[in-house]
């Protein structure tokens, strides 16, 4: 049954909610009005962290967080491990873990399964100390959320067009790096273009980047070996479709580590859509079940209705 006392953090700076009239104060009572008792903490999103461990160290069970994905990840890490549950109200620019999870985006639907979800136990990932709940990013994709977080703001149809046709001919800058993945017969790879998921992403048409089982134990490795503006146009067709898997460009797997290198002695990383610059090497691990979180039943029902899949394994 999920808890009724609540901690609120809410980042009033997130995507959605920097040019609403909502207030953190409305979405309180908009909890409260669900029977959930609750404390609000907000400020400045560089006081998150310090907002975070004063929920864990209250008296509530639940600390429900108003945020995007980077919100949602600085929260998590913190609460991961502790006996606290969390709670996420959707309320930045992508949303990827709650969407997972089956909140709803809008924010009167994400309050409801707050009072009518489940707590259910997630994996979390782990790369050199930095904790991800939905996926971390070498290579193209990298850059391009460099690009959108140096013109934040300032982006319109035209100057996005003309940022991702630079980063579409500039591919080959691109570290290569040489992926490691230990089983009895150790596996290695080359690539430009690496994704590691908590999980594996569901090969179904029109659900891109979707994961129903958040509990597995394993990542989901995937490399492109040369990625090039058409490889990359074509495997996103595929998706669409849900093909992309037999695609003969991509190497996906499951493993439960995996270590990075390469010549150079650091390499940027997107997390969750925050980006790190990281050492070399950089070592991915995955957290079995380390955090508690409000689900929404049809998404609990839906993942255990998914026919069992057994994809090859990299232990």
């Amino acid at each position: 049954m999920p808890p009724r006392t609540a901690t609120l953090i809410v980042n009033p700076k997130a995507g959605s909610l920097l040019d609403s009239s909502i207030t953190p104060q409305d979405i309180a009572e908009r909890v409260r009005a669900t029977g959930i008792e609750v404390e609000l903490l907000t400020g400045d999103p560089s006081e998150l962290g310090d907002l975070v461990e004063q929920a864990i160290n209250g008296p509530a069970e639940l600390v429900i967080v108003a945020g995007g994905d980077g919100t949602v990840n600085a929260a998590a890490r913190r609460v991961a491990g502790s006996d606290k549950i969390l709670g996420i109200l959707p309320s930045g620019t992508l949303n990827h873990l709650s969407q997972d999870l089956g909140i709803p985006q809008d924010l009167d639907g994400a309050i409801a399964v707050l009072s009518d979800g489940e707590p259910v136990e997630i994996d979390i990932g782990e790369v050199n100390g930095h904790s991800f709940m939905c996926s971390s990013v070498i290579g193209f994709a990298s850059r391009l959320a460099r690009q959108r977080e140096h013109w934040r703001g300032r982006l319109n149809p035209v100057r996005w067009a003309r940022v991702i046709a630079h980063l579409f001919r500039t591919m080959d800058r691109d570290p290569a790096v040489e992926v490691l993945i230990s089983n009895p017969a150790k596996v290695s790879l080359r690539t430009r273009h690496l994704t590691v998921a908590v999980g594996d992403y569901i090969d179904e048409p029109g659900r891109l980047f979707v994961r129903t089982e958040l509990d597995s134990g394993f990542l989901g490795l995937y490399a492109l070996r040369r990625p090039s503006p058409g490889k990359i146009l074509k495997l996103a067709t595929a998706a669409l479709v849900g093909r992309w898997r037999a695609d003969p460009e991509l190497t996906a797997e499951r493993v439960r580590a995996a270590t990075v290198t390469s010549h150079r002695k650091q390499i940027r990383v997107l997390n969750d859509g925050e980006i790190l610059l990281l050492d070399l090497p950089v070592e991915y691990r995955i957290r079995h079940r380390a955090l508690r979180v409000i689900r929404a039943r049809e998404a609990i029902e839906a993942a255990t209705a998914r026919p069992e899949e057994t994809p090859a394994e990299v232990a």
